[in-house]
């Protein structure tokens, strides 16, 4: 299987739910742009969270090691103005890109997948916590534009 999401330069729709740290499922949605340099790739996109007259936007800008050849993981890192910097890695495991983090500071850690449906659509479950707790997860889809 020939993953297309993170390997191949381009844009990327995104449309789901997110989960708050009450359980409360808002509708999201959103773009991600991948962008290959020499000796880095860069995924960097905006989401926006529908929670009535306020609606919430995430950015984030992921920059990660090119997977080198043979090999099935690689690491990133991504720095968020209230998290602070996020360390974290990708495996490919078979239809699927795994990813798990931890800020630098100790207090959250992440994990999500990315399951290839085909080489435009992806399906994208995912988690946050802050020590033992959630706090937040999302379920969506993403499509190549």
């Amino acid at each position: 299987m020939q993953h297309t999401f993170l390997f191949q330069e381009g844009f990327w729709s995104a449309r789901g739910y997110y989960f708050d740290d009450m359980a409360r499922a808002l509708t999201l949605e959103g773009i991600t742009r991948i962008t290959h340099l020499e000796d880095l790739w860069i995924n960097e996109g905006e989401m926006e969270i529908n929670a009535g007259d306020n609606p919430v936007k995430i950015y984030n800008r992921y920059e990660i090691i090119p997977f080198r050849e043979g090999k099935k993981q690689t690491v990133w890192e991504s720095t968020n103005p209230d998290l602070g910097t996020l360390l974290g890695q990708f495996v490919i495991v078979d239809d699927a890109i795994l990813s798990t983090c931890r800020a630098k500071s100790g207090v959250y850690t992440g994990a999500e997948f990315l399951l290839m449906i085909s080489s435009t659509h992806y399906q994208n479950r995912g988690v946050f916590f802050k020590g033992n707790d959630t706090l937040s997860s999302w379920s969506m889809d993403l499509r190549k534009e």
